[in-house]
């Protein structure tokens, strides 16, 4: 959750609603093609990393996933779906710690 809150920290509120939804529900399967990154995939990470030192190479990885990924399994069966009051008041928890 720390991760999704300094994504959204980086790139703004207007940002929170589709990188917090699409990691949320796609957390597992992104955590695991990220832990599977090659050497490769990683400098692609390293190299942005240079440019937004705020954000840790794993944040970066995340990013990059979400905006350049392939679709996860999850990603066709909750198109449209909204964020329950649970998820939505678990990101403002960590917003506000």
């Amino acid at each position: 959750m720390n991760k999704v809150v300094d994504l959204i920290e980086y790139f703004g509120i207007e940002l929170y609603r589709p990188i917090t939804r699409l990691l949320l529900s796609n957390w597992e399967e992104i955590s695991a093609r990220i832990n599977g990154y090659t050497e490769a995939e990683w400098s692609v990470a390293d190299e942005i990393q240079k440019t937004t030192p705020t954000l840790d190479r794993f944040s970066i990885a995340m990013l990059i996933e979400v905006l350049e990924g392939e679709d996860t399994f999850n990603q066709g069966e909750n198109v449209g779906r909204r964020l329950s009051e649970e998820e939505l008041r678990s990101i403002r928890k960590e917003q506000d710690d």
